[in-house]
C-alpha cells in the first residue's frame, strides 16, 4: 500500500514537472517569436543613422564629415572631424555599403554586426516623402524590378553617387538573369505601391546592392567604389550565392523609417525569394501601407508559425520564413497612409503607447482562428483628431528615444525582460481598448 502511494506521488511529481517544462518551453518560444529589445533598438538606430549620411558621404570609405556640406547646429555634432559611422551606427556595426540614388531619392546602407551576427539593410525615407505619398506613383504595379525584367542593359549603367559599374559588362547578364529567376516565384495578383517599388528595384544601384548582400551574409566584403570589388576578384552575384553554401550565413534583417520602412519590407520580400531557406526579418518604424490584399496575404503566409501550420497538411518547399514587425509611435499619421482602399498593411503592428506600453497586433487585423485581435476600433482615424500630435509622433528620433528609454533590463530570473512585448493581443484579453490606448 505504501509502495503504491509512493508510486502515485512520484508520477504526480513527474507529470507536474513535464507540465512546467512544457509551459516554460511554450512561453520561451512565444517570447522568441518577437525580436529582442537590443535588436529592435539597433534597427531603430540604423534607421535614424542613414538620414545623417545624406549629403555627407558617398560610400563607406568616407570616414569623416564634409564640413562644407555639414549645416546642422546640433550641439552633439561639434567635432566634424570625427568618424561619422562611429558616431551614428550601433555598437559593433560596420558599414559595408552605402549609396544614394538622387534620381529616385533612394538612400540605402548595409552594415554587419559582429556583436549580434547580422547583416542589416537600412533605407532612409525618400528625399520628399510628402510628394511620394501624393503624386502619380500612388498607382500600383507588379512587385519587382520592372526595368531589370524589361531592359537587358539594366545593371550596366552609371552609378549616380559612387562611380560606374564595369563598362565591359562583366557578370551583368548573369546577375540580371539571377534576379529575373528570383521574381519568377512571385504569386499572381500581387500589386504594390508603384513609387515604393521603383525606389527599391529600379534604382541603378539595386544589382550592386543585391550582390553586396550575397557576399556580406557569408562574411565577404562589399564595395560601392569604382573598383566594384567584393572580397576577392570581381565575382558576380551567382558566385557569391554559390559560395554561401559553404558557410553558415548571418541573419538577414531589413529596416527603415517612413518610406524607408516601406522600402525595407519590399527588399525583405525579395531576400526571402533569393534565400528561401533562411529566416529574414524586417523590423521597421512608422511605415505606410504598401500593397493590395493579395500582397498582405502572401507576406503573412511566409511567417514561421503559418508555414509550420501549413507544413502539417502539405510538404513545404522551403524551410525559411519572412517576418515583418512594424513599430508605430502613438498616433503617427504616416502608418495610416495612403488612405485609398487598395493598399493594406502586411505583418504585425507593434503599437508604442504613452507610458512605455507596447501592444502587438497579429497581422495588424488579427486572426480569430488563433485567438488574436486586430488593432482597436478607430486606429485609422485617431491621428486626425489630434493632427499636430500625429505629425510630431513621426520623426525617427522619437522612435529611437522611446525604444531606448523603455528598453527592458534583462535579468537572470526574467527572460521576458529581453523583449518589448511578450505576446500578441488576444480576443479574450482585457476589454476597453480605445484610441487613448495608443495616443
Amino acid at each position: 500500500m505504501k509502495m503504491n502511494t509512493w508510486r502515485l506521488l512520484v508520477r504526480s511529481m513527474v507529470c507536474a514537472s513535464v507540465l512546467l517544462i512544457d509551459a516554460s518551453s511554450s512561453d520561451t518560444k512565444q517570447h522568441h517569436y518577437f525580436p529582442d529589445s537590443q535588436l529592435v533598438l539597433d534597427m531603430a538606430t540604423l534607421s535614424h543613422a542613414v538620414y545623417h549620411l545624406r549629403n555627407k558621404v558617398t560610400s563607406c570609405r568616407d570616414d569623416h564629415y564634409d564640413e562644407n556640406n555639414y549645416s546642422s547646429s546640433s550641439d552633439d555634432r561639434n567635432q566634424t572631424n570625427d568618424n561619422i559611422f562611429e558616431r551614428f551606427l550601433p555598437v559593433g556595426a560596420t558599414c559595408l555599403y552605402y549609396s544614394h540614388d538622387y534620381s529616385l531619392g533612394t538612400q540605402v546602407l548595409v552594415v554587419r554586426s559582429h556583436l549580434y551576427n547580422y547583416i542589416a539593410v537600412a533605407y532612409a525615407g525618400t528625399d520628399d516623402w510628402r510628394t511620394a505619398l501624393t503624386d502619380g506613383d500612388i498607382l500600383t504595379s507588379d512587385f519587382g524590378p520592372s526595368r531589370i525584367l524589361d531592359d537587358n542593359n539594366y545593371g550596366n549603367k552609371t552609378n549616380n553617387t559612387s562611380g560606374t559599374r564595369d563598362d565591359n559588362g562583366n557578370n551583368s547578364t548573369s546577375d540580371d538573369d539571377n534576379i529575373r529567376s528570383i521574381f519568377n516565384n512571385v504569386p499572381d495578383g500581387i500589386r504594390v505601391h508603384r513609387g515604393f517599388n521603383e525606389a527599391v528595384f529600379n534604382s541603378n544601384d539595386f544589382p550592386q546592392l543585391f550582390k553586396c548582400i550575397a557576399s556580406a551574409r557569408v562574411g565577404g566584403a562589399c564595395c560601392n567604389d569604382t573598383d566594384d570589388s567584393y572580397g576577392s576578384g570581381n565575382a558576380g552575384m551567382a558566385d557569391a550565392i554559390s559560395n554561401s553554401q559553404t558557410s553558415v550565413p548571418l541573419q538577414l534583417l531589413t529596416t527603415g523609417h517612413s518610406l524607408g520602412a516601406a522600402d525595407s519590407i519590399l527588399l525583405g520580400a525579395a531576400l526571402h525569394l533569393a534565400y528561401p531557406n533562411e529566416l529574414v526579418r524586417s523590423i521597421n518604424f512608422g511605415g505606410p501601407k504598401i500593397g493590395n490584399i493579395a500582397w498582405s496575404f502572401w507576406m503573412n503566409s511566409l511567417q514561421p508559425d503559418k508555414k509550420e501550420r501549413a507544413s502539417v497538411s502539405s510538404s513545404s518547399s522551403s524551410s525559411g520564413s519572412y517576418e515583418i514587425f512594424r513599430f508605430v509611435n502613438k498616433i503617427d499619421l504616416v502608418p495610416r497612409l495612403p488612405e485609398l482602399p487598395p493598399l493594406t498593411h502586411a505583418g504585425h503592428t507593434l503599437q508604442m503607447s504613452v507610458g512605455g506600453g507596447i501592444k502587438a497586433y497579429y497581422d495588424h487585423v488579427g486572426d480569430e482562428d488563433v485567438g488574436y485581435v486586430g488593432v482597436p476600433f478607430g486606429w485609422e482615424e485617431a491621428p486626425y483628431a489630434l493632427l499636430p500630435l500625429a505629425l510630431a509622433s513621426h520623426p525617427c528620433y522619437h522612435y529611437v528615444e522611446y525604444l531606448d528609454y523603455y528598453k527592458p533590463n534583462s535579468t537572470s530570473e526574467n527572460l521576458t525582460s529581453l523583449y518589448y512585448v511578450d505576446d500578441f493581443e488576444r480576443i479574450d484579453g482585457p476589454a476597453g481598448q480605445s484610441i487613448s490606448a495608443y495616443a
